[in-house]
């Protein structure tokens, strides 16, 4: 989920601890426990860091070992140390609402398309249910809004039973029409091989990219209407091209295909610059595939001259974004 989304969840979680005598009695308790919980919700994501070495290492770190099993139990030992020794209260009193607020950070994210490494180190699998989306507007409302109310009458038992319940509700209905959207996409296809789905941000809109016997295609369903977005013609990847060899080392495409389960390239020329540009078809948005890789190489030393790999909404956004001009 998103960050906003991970602290509201925090929110309510330190609101949800008010239950207990003890952390409604201490103004310095409350405040340890409400930054434990703001803290562990978003832990997980502290891999963001790895930005700094670039969209390659940090798509291929964001969800994985930070998200892992390991990683789901060292984050309280330390979140409940260091923030029991700012405030000076028992790590022992924080560790139960550290351990909470990591392990719903992980779990939701395995609701998204996106999602992670869950059972790092013994699978590295990629977990992603692409049920929520991963801003919902509703599940945002839902968390500042039930924290909005406790602040302003603190009915602790009344508010968050029933935001748990809506809650659960609102997950069992989403995934009932991601199987809905899974089977239209079926029948429209017939001879689909797989298919891969991905919730939108609007009620009921899914996106699904499937794997037909020559050709890659993509749609939307909005409440069970398919609407075609794109086909693509299934390409292997340009073996024994000696560009390529060159290309495929770079660590901005090797953190895509790694990622990446279902994708297309191009390949173009201009002026002694060759560009290979890979797309991620499993995403898209404002009608354009914003997941890509981009390897640019000189033909004549190859020497690879600029990469990114990531999000972007625009090729205007894009070519910013390396270093030599648009092809």
């Amino acid at each position: 989920m998103d960050t906003g989304t991970h602290i509201g969840m925090g929110l309510c979680l330190a609101a949800i601890a008010t239950l207990e005598p003890d952390v409604a009695a201490s103004a310095t308790l409350f405040a340890a426990v409400t930054a434990t919980a703001l803290v562990g919700s978003h832990a997980p994501d502290f891999d963001t860091v790895f930005k700094f070495k670039g969209n390659g290492a940090y798509l291929t770190q964001h969800r994985g070992k930070s998200h892992g099993l390991i990683a789901l139990l060292a984050w309280p030992l330390l979140l409940s140390i260091v923030i029991g020794t700012l405030f000076g209260v028992p790590p022992t009193s924080l560790w139960l609402m550290a351990q909470i607020a990591v392990a719903l950070h992980v779990f939701v994210d395995l609701f998204n398309a996106y999602g992670t490494q869950a059972l790092h180190p013994f699978k590295q699998t990629w977990i992603g249910w692409g049920v929520i989306n991963t801003f919902d507007p509703y599940l945002f409302t839902m968390y500042y809004g039930a924290f909005g109310i406790w602040v302003l009458t603190r009915a602790t038992l009344v508010i968050f039973p029933i935001l748990i319940v809506i809650v659960a509700i609102y997950y069992a209905v989403q995934f009932k029409l991601r199987n809905d959207a899974l089977a239209t996409a079926a029948r429209y296809y017939g001879g689909a091989h797989k298919l891969f789905i991905s919730p939108g941000m609007k009620w009921d809109e899914w996106h699904v990219a499937a794997r037909l016997r020559d050709d890659y295609s993509v749609v939307k369903i909005n409440s069970g209407v398919v609407v075609e977005c794109g086909n693509f013609r299934i390409k292997e990847e340009p073996h024994g091209d000696s560009l390529y060899e060159v290309v495929k080392q770079n660590e901005d495409l090797k953190a895509f295909l790694a990622f990446s389960k279902i994708h297309t390239y191009t390949v173009s020329r201009k002026d002694g610059i060759v560009e290979y540009r890979f797309t991620n078809l499993r995403y898209f948005t404002k009608d354009v595939y914003p997941f890509v890789a981009v390897v640019r190489i000189d033909e004549a030393s190859q020497q690879i001259v600029s990469s990114y790999t990531g999000w972007v909404f625009s090729e205007r956004t894009l070519q910013k974004k390396l270093i030599i001009p648009a092809l």
